[in-house]
């Protein structure tokens, strides 16, 4: 894919873990949200792309905007995969806005993001108190036909499937669904580690190789997620949350330099 534009201005570059949203043709952002223009851009057809759906494009203009210090992606037009081209082409704007919630639909983690009762935007269900709709997102970035890439995993929370019951909107739920982010974050470390050591960096490695690394280790986190719902009953019994608490506190810790805040 070719990014076409340039920047009328730029911040400071977002981490990766810093949320871009994204703005599609038919939404409008409310006049209560203020914003800045930093460029108008777009993604066409470079010609011998080996990724161009939408959601590689997407993630291209992600990339953009976060070394431009934008925050925000407004779709101008989208262009349909067609007879000319198989890929998915958009024109589009960086954005800088004051608040990005409205157009977020999930949270990356990081040591800076808490958990907080905003996120639970799911409708509430009778067999739990809430629910934390966590997931380790695993793709192949960077890559060229014939050259190498690199392994990217991000722990996200999804809003839409997380819920709350009314009753139970407490600091001892919040606290126990903080831990299951902390585990989550836990888990893409280990993951991490063991594309590391598989030494992936190439698309046949990728395709090879990755989802049974991936199945082993989310099989071994949704494992855990399953001992702390039951030994905390699903975060009711406070004690045993302290306990789980201290002990994910130090596992974090041993494994720090492979934290998602220094990715």
């Amino acid at each position: 894919m070719k990014i076409k534009g340039e920047a009328t201005q730029q911040f400071a570059p977002l981490k990766k873990n810093e949320a871009v949203a994204i703005i599609e043709e038919y939404k409008k952002i409310p006049d209560s949200i203020k914003y800045q223009h930093v460029g108008e851009f777009q993604l066409k057809d470079g010609g011998l792309t080996v990724d161009c759906s939408y959601e590689h494009v997407l993630d291209l203009a992600k990339t953009k905007a976060r070394k431009l210090g934008g925050n925000a992606i407004r779709i101008i037009q989208h262009k349909m995969p067609g007879a000319f081209s198989s890929c998915h082409q958009i024109k589009f704007e960086i954005l800088k806005m004051t608040d990005v919630f409205a157009f977020q639909k999930m949270l990356i983690w990081s040591k800076e993001h808490k958990i907080g009762w905003k996120y639970f935007k799911g409708a509430p269900k009778i067999e739990r108190p809430s629910f934390l709709c966590a997931t380790l997102n695993v793709d192949y970035k960077d890559h060229k036909i014939g050259g190498k890439g690199r392994i990217e995993v991000l722990p996200v929370i999804v809003f839409d499937c997380s819920y709350i019951q009314p009753n139970y909107q407490n600091k001892h739920q919040l606290e126990y669904n903080q831990l299951k982010f902390d585990l989550l974050e836990l888990y893409a470390r280990k993951m991490r580690e063991a594309f590391n050591a598989a030494n992936i960096d190439s698309q046949l490695k990728w395709q090879k190789f990755a989802e049974e690394i991936y199945n082993e280790i989310f099989n071994d986190f949704e494992t855990e997620i399953y001992y702390l719902e039951t030994e905390t009953n699903f975060g009711l019994e406070y004690t045993e949350t302290l306990r789980w608490k201290y002990r994910l506190k130090e596992e974090l810790a041993e494994t720090a330099a492979l934290s998602t805040d220094s990715i």
